[in-house]
Protein backbone atom coordinates (compact mmCIF):
# COMPACT_ATOMS: atom_id res chain seq x y z
CA UNK A 1 0.00 0.00 0.00
CA UNK A 2 1.75 3.43 -1.21
CA UNK A 3 1.79 6.15 1.54
CA UNK A 4 -0.66 8.49 -0.10
CA UNK A 5 -3.30 5.06 0.61
CA UNK A 6 -2.45 4.95 3.79
CA UNK A 7 -3.06 8.81 4.49
CA UNK A 8 -6.40 8.55 2.30
CA UNK A 9 -7.59 5.06 4.52
CA UNK A 10 -6.17 6.66 7.99
CA UNK A 11 -8.37 10.19 7.06
CA UNK A 12 -11.72 7.75 5.90
CA UNK A 13 -11.12 6.48 9.67
CA UNK A 14 -11.02 9.60 11.62
CA UNK A 15 -13.93 10.55 9.67
CA UNK A 16 -16.08 7.43 10.69
CA UNK A 17 -14.47 7.87 14.04
CA UNK A 18 -15.79 11.65 14.19
CA UNK A 19 -18.87 10.77 12.83
CA UNK A 20 -19.92 7.53 15.01
CA UNK A 21 -18.68 9.92 18.02
CA UNK A 22 -20.78 12.94 17.04
CA UNK A 23 -24.19 10.51 16.30
CA UNK A 24 -23.51 8.72 19.86
CA UNK A 25 -23.45 12.46 21.53
CA UNK A 26 -26.64 12.98 19.90
CA UNK A 27 -28.47 9.86 21.00
CA UNK A 28 -26.69 10.67 24.62
CA UNK A 29 -28.53 14.33 24.70
CA UNK A 30 -31.33 13.84 23.06
CA UNK A 31 -33.40 14.19 26.12
CA UNK A 32 -32.55 17.46 26.97
CA UNK A 33 -32.52 18.65 23.43
CA UNK A 34 -35.91 17.67 22.85
CA UNK A 35 -37.36 18.54 26.03
CA UNK A 36 -34.89 22.22 27.24
CA UNK A 37 -36.53 22.68 30.49
CA UNK A 38 -36.90 26.44 31.72
CA UNK A 39 -34.94 27.27 34.61
CA UNK A 40 -36.62 29.95 35.54
CA UNK A 41 -40.12 29.00 37.81
CA UNK A 42 -43.22 31.06 39.03
CA UNK A 43 -44.50 30.32 42.37
CA UNK A 44 -47.01 33.17 42.68
CA UNK A 45 -49.74 33.66 40.20
CA UNK A 46 -52.50 36.45 39.58
CA UNK A 47 -55.56 36.31 41.53
CA UNK A 48 -57.71 34.72 38.31
CA UNK A 49 -55.17 31.71 38.41
CA UNK A 50 -54.04 28.97 41.10
CA UNK A 51 -51.79 25.93 40.62
CA UNK A 52 -54.12 22.63 41.00
CA UNK A 53 -51.62 19.77 42.03
CA UNK A 54 -52.35 16.26 40.77
CA UNK A 55 -50.64 12.38 40.86
CA UNK A 56 -49.91 10.33 38.11
CA UNK A 57 -50.72 6.87 38.65
CA UNK A 58 -46.90 6.56 38.98
CA UNK A 59 -46.54 8.57 42.09
CA UNK A 60 -45.44 11.83 39.77
CA UNK A 61 -46.91 15.38 40.99
CA UNK A 62 -48.26 17.22 38.31
CA UNK A 63 -48.31 21.38 38.92
CA UNK A 64 -50.88 22.40 36.40
CA UNK A 65 -52.42 26.19 36.06
CA UNK A 66 -56.19 26.73 36.57
CA UNK A 67 -57.70 29.36 35.77
CA UNK A 68 -61.45 28.65 36.64
CA UNK A 69 -64.62 29.58 35.13
CA UNK A 70 -68.39 29.57 35.78
CA UNK A 71 -69.62 25.99 37.18
CA UNK A 72 -70.75 24.44 33.59
CA UNK A 73 -68.15 26.47 31.70
CA UNK A 74 -66.70 24.78 28.91
CA UNK A 75 -63.49 23.44 29.77
CA UNK A 76 -60.19 23.76 27.79
CA UNK A 77 -56.75 22.16 28.59
CA UNK A 78 -53.83 23.79 26.96
CA UNK A 79 -50.33 21.82 26.18
CA UNK A 80 -47.45 23.98 25.36
CA UNK A 81 -44.57 23.87 23.71
CA UNK A 82 -40.65 22.39 24.78
CA UNK A 83 -39.07 25.29 25.90
CA UNK A 84 -42.16 26.66 27.40
CA UNK A 85 -43.67 26.33 31.04
CA UNK A 86 -47.68 26.40 32.03
CA UNK A 87 -47.64 29.76 34.31
CA UNK A 88 -45.72 31.34 31.55
CA UNK A 89 -49.00 30.96 28.98
CA UNK A 90 -51.00 32.85 31.57
CA UNK A 91 -52.14 35.75 28.87
CA UNK A 92 -53.25 33.06 26.66
CA UNK A 93 -55.13 31.46 29.67
CA UNK A 94 -56.96 34.99 30.35
CA UNK A 95 -57.81 35.15 26.95
CA UNK A 96 -59.44 32.21 26.94
CA UNK A 97 -60.92 32.65 30.26
CA UNK A 98 -62.83 35.74 29.63
CA UNK A 99 -63.93 34.44 26.40
CA UNK A 100 -66.14 31.61 28.71
CA UNK A 101 -63.35 28.87 28.99
CA UNK A 102 -62.89 27.14 32.20
CA UNK A 103 -58.89 27.00 31.25
CA UNK A 104 -56.47 24.27 32.10
CA UNK A 105 -52.90 25.35 31.43
CA UNK A 106 -51.30 21.23 31.61
CA UNK A 107 -48.22 21.21 32.99
CA UNK A 108 -45.90 17.78 32.07
CA UNK A 109 -43.47 15.70 34.45
CA UNK A 110 -40.29 17.76 35.20
CA UNK A 111 -41.19 21.04 34.45
CA UNK A 112 -42.57 24.19 35.97
CA UNK A 113 -42.60 22.77 39.87
CA UNK A 114 -43.69 19.42 38.23
CA UNK A 115 -41.78 16.10 39.92
CA UNK A 116 -40.27 13.57 37.21
CA UNK A 117 -38.10 13.71 33.97
CA UNK A 118 -39.80 14.21 30.75
CA UNK A 119 -40.62 11.45 28.21
CA UNK A 120 -42.92 11.18 25.23
CA UNK A 121 -44.18 8.25 26.37
CA UNK A 122 -44.87 9.53 29.90
CA UNK A 123 -46.44 12.85 28.58
CA UNK A 124 -48.88 10.97 26.34
CA UNK A 125 -49.55 8.68 29.55
CA UNK A 126 -49.75 12.05 31.58
CA UNK A 127 -52.12 13.84 28.96
CA UNK A 128 -54.84 10.53 30.01
CA UNK A 129 -54.54 10.97 33.66
CA UNK A 130 -54.61 14.95 33.63
CA UNK A 131 -57.96 14.67 31.38
CA UNK A 132 -59.96 11.87 33.72
CA UNK A 133 -58.80 13.77 36.62
CA UNK A 134 -59.58 17.39 34.97
CA UNK A 135 -62.62 16.12 34.23
CA UNK A 136 -64.25 14.13 36.68
CA UNK A 137 -67.62 15.13 36.53
CA UNK A 138 -68.00 13.76 32.97
CA UNK A 139 -68.24 16.98 31.29
CA UNK A 140 -69.36 16.85 27.65
CA UNK A 141 -67.74 20.25 26.37
CA UNK A 142 -64.17 19.19 26.40
CA UNK A 143 -61.58 21.47 24.12
CA UNK A 144 -57.98 21.23 23.55
CA UNK A 145 -55.99 22.93 22.28
CA UNK A 146 -51.58 23.08 21.34
CA UNK A 147 -48.62 24.82 20.49
CA UNK A 148 -45.52 22.78 19.32
CA UNK A 149 -44.33 19.96 21.01
CA UNK A 150 -47.82 20.19 22.57
CA UNK A 151 -49.72 19.10 19.60
CA UNK A 152 -48.43 15.97 19.29
CA UNK A 153 -50.14 15.38 22.98
CA UNK A 154 -53.06 17.26 22.58
CA UNK A 155 -53.62 15.43 19.33
CA UNK A 156 -52.80 11.84 21.39
CA UNK A 157 -55.32 12.70 23.99
CA UNK A 158 -58.22 13.66 21.51
CA UNK A 159 -57.65 10.08 20.40
CA UNK A 160 -58.25 8.71 23.15
CA UNK A 161 -61.09 10.73 25.37
CA UNK A 162 -64.04 12.70 24.27
CA UNK A 163 -63.20 16.17 22.83
CA UNK A 164 -65.59 18.61 21.30
CA UNK A 165 -62.70 20.77 19.12
CA UNK A 166 -59.22 21.17 19.07
CA UNK A 167 -56.76 23.82 17.37
CA UNK A 168 -53.13 22.68 16.79
CA UNK A 169 -50.30 25.82 16.70
CA UNK A 170 -46.89 24.84 14.95
CA UNK A 171 -47.65 21.25 14.66
CA UNK A 172 -46.07 18.07 13.36
CA UNK A 173 -46.92 14.88 11.26
CA UNK A 174 -44.35 13.15 13.13
CA UNK A 175 -41.60 14.23 16.06
CA UNK A 176 -39.24 12.23 14.66
CA UNK A 177 -39.29 13.70 11.02
CA UNK A 178 -38.89 17.22 12.35
CA UNK A 179 -35.68 16.02 14.52
CA UNK A 180 -34.33 14.29 11.61
CA UNK A 181 -34.51 17.51 9.71
CA UNK A 182 -32.39 19.21 12.19
CA UNK A 183 -29.40 16.62 11.54
CA UNK A 184 -29.58 15.44 8.20
CA UNK A 185 -26.40 13.28 7.80
CA UNK A 186 -27.08 11.60 10.26
CA UNK A 187 -30.06 8.52 10.95
CA UNK A 188 -31.87 10.48 13.56
CA UNK A 189 -35.29 8.38 12.81
CA UNK A 190 -33.39 4.86 14.04
CA UNK A 191 -31.96 6.46 17.23
CA UNK A 192 -34.72 8.44 18.12
CA UNK A 193 -36.51 7.60 21.39
CA UNK A 194 -39.14 10.25 21.53
CA UNK A 195 -41.65 9.64 18.72
CA UNK A 196 -45.17 11.61 18.81
CA UNK A 197 -46.90 10.44 15.99
CA UNK A 198 -49.71 12.87 15.71
CA UNK A 199 -50.64 11.90 11.82
CA UNK A 200 -51.24 7.96 13.26
CA UNK A 201 -53.31 9.57 16.30
CA UNK A 202 -55.54 11.49 14.37
CA UNK A 203 -55.83 8.90 11.41
CA UNK A 204 -59.86 8.65 10.99
CA UNK A 205 -60.62 11.35 13.55
CA UNK A 206 -63.95 13.33 13.34
CA UNK A 207 -63.04 15.74 16.00
CA UNK A 208 -63.04 19.19 14.18
CA UNK A 209 -59.34 20.40 13.75
CA UNK A 210 -57.65 23.73 12.54
CA UNK A 211 -54.13 24.38 12.21
CA UNK A 212 -52.19 27.31 12.57
CA UNK A 213 -48.93 27.29 10.94
CA UNK A 214 -46.16 30.29 10.57
CA UNK A 215 -44.88 30.37 7.16
CA UNK A 216 -41.48 31.92 7.99
CA UNK A 217 -41.41 29.01 11.34
CA UNK A 218 -37.55 27.79 11.34
CA UNK A 219 -38.04 25.84 14.18
CA UNK A 220 -41.02 22.99 12.77
CA UNK A 221 -41.41 24.44 9.69
CA UNK A 222 -44.56 24.57 7.78
CA UNK A 223 -44.11 22.00 5.82
CA UNK A 224 -44.29 19.80 8.96
CA UNK A 225 -47.56 21.16 9.68
CA UNK A 226 -48.71 21.06 5.95
CA UNK A 227 -47.98 17.42 6.16
CA UNK A 228 -50.38 16.69 9.37
CA UNK A 229 -53.00 18.73 7.81
CA UNK A 230 -52.72 16.41 4.21
CA UNK A 231 -53.07 13.59 6.70
CA UNK A 232 -56.50 14.75 7.55
CA UNK A 233 -59.70 14.49 6.58
CA UNK A 234 -60.94 17.92 4.80
CA UNK A 235 -64.48 17.55 6.47
CA UNK A 236 -62.77 18.23 9.88
CA UNK A 237 -59.62 20.04 9.18
CA UNK A 238 -58.49 23.49 8.60
CA UNK A 239 -55.44 25.31 7.51
CA UNK A 240 -54.40 28.40 8.27
CA UNK A 241 -50.71 29.72 7.15
CA UNK A 242 -49.62 33.13 8.71
CA UNK A 243 -47.31 34.66 6.17
CA UNK A 244 -45.50 37.11 8.42
CA UNK A 245 -45.59 34.18 11.03
CA UNK A 246 -43.14 32.61 12.81
CA UNK A 247 -42.10 29.97 15.73
CA UNK A 248 -43.01 32.01 18.65
CA UNK A 249 -44.97 35.16 17.31
CA UNK A 250 -48.39 33.63 16.62
CA UNK A 251 -50.18 35.05 19.61
CA UNK A 252 -49.09 38.54 18.18
CA UNK A 253 -50.96 37.57 14.47
CA UNK A 254 -54.19 36.80 15.88
CA UNK A 255 -53.87 33.04 16.74
CA UNK A 256 -56.02 33.19 20.19
CA UNK A 257 -58.69 35.27 18.28
CA UNK A 258 -58.90 32.73 15.25
CA UNK A 259 -58.94 29.79 17.95
CA UNK A 260 -61.90 31.49 19.78
CA UNK A 261 -63.59 31.74 16.45
CA UNK A 262 -62.74 27.66 15.34
CA UNK A 263 -64.11 26.92 19.15
CA UNK A 264 -67.67 28.68 18.51
CA UNK A 265 -68.22 26.54 15.65
CA UNK A 266 -69.57 23.98 17.43
CA UNK A 267 -71.51 25.48 20.13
Amino acid sequence: MSKLNKILKLFVLVLVGVYLCVMGVLYAVQDNLLFPVPAATVNNLPNYAQFVEMKTPDGETLRHVRLASDEGAPKLMFFHGNGSFAANELERGRILQENGFDVLLVEYRGYGGSSGKPSADDLLKDSLATYDWYNSDKSEWVFLYGHSLGTGVASYLSANRPVKSMVLEAPYANLSDVAASKHPIFPVKMLFKHEINSAEYLKGTLVPIFITHGKLDAVIPVKFGEELYQSLNRDIATLNIIADGNHNNLTQKNSIDMALGHFSKVF
